[in-house]
């Protein structure tokens, strides 16, 4: 066979991973001339034995002897060296699920290695890095590496401070992560910004991301601030942490603000207008089938919306000769109206044009005592059975946008000029526990969850509410027992859908 020097010879684009991740890194390892690297081991388990099988003292390592008591040790201690820890799948044993380092430096020829062999693990889920050393040119080239593993979910980089700031970039379009992990990165002011801002560049189409974790980091008001923006139209996010960071009230009040009513900047208004406009336009070329099937009080078939131009001049001429001969005619109209509008409803438009011009005014007059006569409508709306047929698509049609709406164009209220949103009833759980808030920011937040709990509704099918269900205040700098603090707890306990948990497993045990 190739013995280790023998495979430094050997290229690493040559090689083609098989999915077996310690055979693929041992074999890369080797062609590109390491002697040492670490091992890929199991994920080590704590042991199951009972503490009271352990409470008394077991002297067997005092018997054994010097070269046994040196390999026990070496053995212990074996924790600590570099490893790539894998969980595998249960079911198969053998796909790995979660990859887990921590401890040592991943360099760029280390990186190469792993853009070889991480795409080949077709059902991996999550990664798992601690103090890894990362910089930003190969946390740059572990991004590339996410977007090559479709399968990978949950993704952990914690302990590995950046000096730009680089974390925003894993909030992307392209690489689809649904749960973010960032403690202990140092992440500032401009680091928030820069997570507000990818948040906010989401299409409002992607729903991946569910929660970010931003805890024991750096982050105060400013930063919270930033964070607030991005959560006042993003509509995917299910669950925030910030705790053990510096926010204080001004902090705290700038995220309990949208979660409750908030009024909308000049620029945001300026796009609202601009996005309604949008709407009514797309909406308007279907306006003329809809009018075609009901029963409005111009009922005009399609080609007179086509011949804005001939119908003016037509209009002029119906309005001369209208007063002569509308008296005369009425009757005949009425009847030879029931017959024209079979023909109207289900022939094509040249059909319709020529009808004339004194035709169009008394369609107009014949509408008007349609409205008025309404078994008249019912005898007109019978006979023409396709187009009740037809007239349920364009609802639906018009439906479908509605599925992913911006949140500029949610139902607004108007209040002291200022237009007013319902606010982000998507976020259900907020820990922003160990910082510096007084009792003023939790007054924030009661008054967003007293509006929350008045405005939202039930969710069909479901016992729970929308809004936040879960708020943790623990650690800052208010008492335990302030009403404030006991207000909140009378409105978030019976929503805490942990506590409901619990309680129901404690009912569920047996007495």
């Amino acid at each position: 066979g190739v013995g280790p020097q023998d495979k430094t010879s050997l290229s690493t684009d040559d090689y083609q991973c098989t999915g077996n991740l310690e055979q693929d890194f041992t074999e890369l390892c080797s062609r590109l001339g390491y002697t040492e690297f670490p091992r890929v081991l199991n994920r080590p388990r704590l042991p199951s034995t009972p503490t009271s099988e352990k409470t008394t003292f077991d002297d067997t390592d005092l018997t054994l002897d010097k070269d046994s008591q040196i390999a026990h040790i070496t053995d212990r201690f074996s924790y600590f060296k570099p490893s790539i820890q894998i969980e595998v799948d249960k079911e198969d044993g053998k796909s790995v699920r979660e990859i887990s380092i921590r401890g040592w430096k991943i360099d760029d020829k280390m990186m190469g290695i792993f853009s070889k062999c991480l795409p080949a693990l077709t059902n991996l889920h999550k990664i798992s890095l601690w103090n890894v050393g990362l910089t930003d040119a190969t946390f740059s080239s572990f991004l590339t590496i996410l977007q090559c593993c479709p399968s990978i979910r949950v993704f952990a980089l914690e302990g590995n401070p950046l000096p730009q700031q680089s974390y925003y970039k894993l909030i992307s379009d392209d690489i689809v992560l649904s749960h973010i992990f960032l403690r202990t990165n140092k992440i500032n002011e401009e680091g928030a910004r820069l997570i507000s801002q990818a948040l906010r560049n989401l299409k409002m189409t992607n729903k991946n991301l569910a929660s970010l974790v931003l805890s024991y980091n750096h982050i105060t008001d400013e930063g919270a601030r930033h964070i607030a923006q991005a959560l006042r139209f993003n509509r995917s996010l299910l669950s925030l942490n910030l705790s053990s960071n510096q926010i204080s009230d001004d902090g705290a009040l700038a995220l309990a603000e949208v979660l409750g009513l908030f009024s909308l900047t000049h620029a945001e208004i300026v796009q609202r207008r601009r996005l309604l406009l949008e709407k009514e336009a797309q909406e308007q070329p279907r306006s003329p089938t809809i009018s075609r099937h009901a029963d409005s009080k111009s009922e005009r078939p399609p080609s007179h919306h086509s011949n804005s131009a001939i119908e003016k001049g037509d209009k002029a001429q119906a309005q001369k000769t209208k007063q002569s001969i509308a008296k005369k005619k009425e009757k005949e109209t009425l009847k030879k109206e029931e017959k024209s509008t079979n023909n109207m409803t289900s022939g094509t438009s040249n059909a319709a044009a020529q009808a004339g011009g004194t035709t169009k005014k008394d369609d107009l007059k014949t509408a008007k005592k349609q409205i008025a006569n309404p078994d008249q409508k019912n005898i007109r709306g019978e006979s023409v059975k396709s187009a009740t047929r037809r007239a349920p698509p364009p609802e639906q049609e018009l439906a479908e946008p509605m599925e992913v709406t911006n949140p500029l164009l949610e139902q607004a209220e108007f209040r002291d000029g200022k237009v007013l949103l319902p606010g982000n009833k998507v976020l259900i759980s907020l820990n922003i526990s160990r910082n510096k808030i007084s009792e003023l920011g939790l007054k924030g937040f009661l008054t967003a969850m007293e509006t929350q709990m008045a405005e939202t509704k039930p969710i069909p099918g479901t016992r729970s509410h929308t809004g936040l269900l879960r708020l943790a205040v623990g650690n800052n700098n208010f008492p335990a027992d302030c009403p404030t603090l006991m207000k909140l707890q009378e409105i978030l306990l019976p929503r805490d859908p942990i506590l409901k948990s619990c309680k129901s497993a404690e009912e569920e045990q047996p007495m």
